[in-house]
């Protein structure tokens, strides 16, 4: 009987100790539609630079990139429009959340943005909300995709994730902005 509870005992103490051990992101996937909604800016633009800060209690780094506007499909503001994210390197420290877009100087984006109760615009839905634009060498158009592994797009609506071996998919921006614009005209704000 003792030996029993000493059994439970320790499971439960296992348990206890391992849930503090790991941590996960977990994010719910959000078509176009979804996107759309939830935003209150979306901007195509280009990275002009980021700034990596501690908090007020100097517990968390936070980064601020700063977005040159170059068209706005939602939303009102001025010629850039700076995101705030938790996360990034000071110091000599690193401080990352899983899931969390990356952003290098004069990368140009298609962005879904929400702003938190102080107004600070920040990636919709983690890196669901960030599109990288490129241009194909072949026909000089420009196509959008995620860059993190496990999030790209399969199609401009529905925004399926790739599937493992699937190969990567083709989507235009101007498929995605005419999606957008769809989603807007049926009332989705």
């Amino acid at each position: 009987m003792l030996r029993s509870r000493l059994a439970c005992a320790a499971i439960v103490l296992a348990a206890a100790l391992g849930t503090r051990l790991c941590s996960a992101t977990q994010v719910e996937h959000l078509d176009t539609r979804a996107m759309v909604q939830q935003s209150s800016d979306i901007v195509i633009g280009t990275v002009e630079g980021t700034r990596s800060y501690w908090n007020d209690r100097h517990t968390k780094i936070l980064t601020d990139v700063t977005v040159r506007v170059s068209d706005r499909l939602k939303g009102s503001g001025g010629p850039t429009v700076t995101l705030t994210q938790l996360g990034g390197e000071l110091d000599g420290f690193r401080y990352q959340i899983e899931g969390s877009p990356e952003f290098q100087r004069g990368q140009e984006a298609l962005l879904f943005l929400w702003r938190d109760s102080r107004g600070r615009a920040q990636v919709n839905g983690l890196a669901q909300g960030k599109f990288e634009i490129r241009r194909d060498r072949a026909t000089d158009e420009r196509l959008v995709q995620r860059a993190l592994p496990g999030l790209a797009a399969r199609d401009a609506r529905t925004l399926r994730l790739q599937g493992a071996g699937e190969a990567p998919a083709r989507i235009t921006l101007d498929e995605m902005v005419r999606e957008i614009r769809q989603v807007q005209m049926e009332g989705g704000r």
